[in-house]
């Protein structure tokens, strides 16, 4: 991505880049819904080998497109678009396949490990993109994708679940949309599960404005600037990497519900204090705070979703879930923006709080999830 964004500005205006780059991540909402379906059809190994294939062949036709001819805006847009489609079958895949490769004491755990290794990828891909796109152009970087994709295929095609994997969905039976709408019965028919989704949403959607784009304001409002901005972003991601270290550590277990409230509320008091805070160091403690209470509730949220959802059903439903977490930053980016510029950042920041406390009353006011445990 940051090859494809340097690109971009360079054969287009930032304006074109912007709205290029936004397009691109528009298809992976509409095939991630898809790409739950064919996890539970075909097994999620096997859409998530495929997966990688096929963003390594992607990543191999861009290099010699590139090489052939100059980049053009068309075709890194379209390179963009194909890895987020892919991308998006990648995920629900991933999610439905940890159930079926731990038990279930450790599958807190295993999502913390998960999650450690999301992190510290998305953290070394740009530097070292930066490094790669220095040596040899866009041409080094989709060669080292595209070898780090069969790395990744490999990987695994190498697992072995040790409980059975999701029975297939019989292909002359049940059509795609007959499958998603499935999903989509599923969730909305187990109560407990809809009130998880739900919550997930409040929280997500809660974070999503004032990580994205209210510590920049918060940053400039103290005279910090953009130096500020990044610092904050550091603290809300070492938070993060701190409550995967102590999830990994000590597992909340039977503490699940505890946990996810207390987090949950924390959360709340952070953002709704925000707006008031008026120096760089004290937005630094609040938005480490704000990174170890999202990354715990994260945690316990998408193993709780795991654990209760049947093996069958369980691609179209982190599908589901991962289409509340990707679509709650767009909405969230707007909410903020347009909510700045009629109340201030103050009152902006309280109303993130009460979504979080909304978050709190979802999950408190179901006898199912109040007793929920993950030992």
């Amino acid at each position: 991505m940051l090859a494809l964004t340097t690109t971009l500005v360079g054969v287009a205006s930032a304006t074109t880049a912007g709205l290029l780059l936004a397009l691109a991540g528009v298809p992976r909402v509409i095939a991630l819904l898809g790409g739950g379906v064919a996890a539970d059809r075909y097994g999620p190994v096997r859409v998530m080998v495929w997966t990688d294939l096929l963003r390594c062949a992607v990543m191999v036709v861009a290099a010699g497109v590139v090489l052939a001819v100059e980049p053009t805006a068309g075709v890194l847009a379209a390179v963009a678009a194909a890895m987020t489609v892919l991308g998006a079958f990648f995920v629900p895949a991933s999610g439905a396949l940890r159930p079926l490769l731990l038990p279930e004491e450790h599958l807190v755990r295993g999502n913390a490990l998960y999650l450690i290794g999301l992190r510290a990828g998305q953290a070394a891909g740009g530097p070292v993109g930066a490094a790669l796109l220095g040596l040899g152009g866009v041409v080094a970087v989709a060669v080292a994708n595209a070898a780090s994709f069969l790395v990744s295929a490999a990987a695994v095609a190498r697992s072995r679940p040790e409980v059975p994997g999701p029975v297939p969905v019989p292909r002359d039976r049940v059509s795609v949309r007959e499958g998603i709408a499935g999903g989509l019965r599923h969730v909305a028919g187990d109560r407990a599960l809809r009130g998880l989704v739900l919550v997930v949403g409040l929280l997500e959607l809660s974070a999503a404005g004032p990580v994205n784009i209210g510590l920049v304001l918060l940053a400039h409002s103290t005279g910090a600037g953009d130096v500020g901005a990044g610092l904050l972003l550091t603290a809300f991601t070492l938070g993060a990497a701190l409550a995967f270290v102590l999830t990994l550590v000590r597992p909340v277990g039977r503490r699940a519900g505890p946990v996810l409230v207390l987090g949950a509320c924390a959360q709340a008091v952070v953002l709704s204090s925000l707006g008031v805070l008026g120096a760089l160091p004290a937005l630094l403690a609040g938005y480490g705070v704000l990174g170890l209470a999202g990354a715990l509730c994260g945690v316990v949220l998408v193993s709780l979703v795991q654990r209760r959802t049947p093996a069958p059903v369980r691609g179209r439903v982190m599908s589901i879930m991962s289409l509340v977490v990707f679509g709650a930053p767009l909405l969230g980016n707007a909410v903020i923006g347009i909510s700045v510029d009629a109340l201030g950042l103050t009152t902006t920041m309280v109303l993130h709080g009460l979504s979080a406390v909304a978050a709190v009353c979802v999950y408190a006011s179901s006898p199912a999830l109040r007793g929920a445990r993950l030992d």
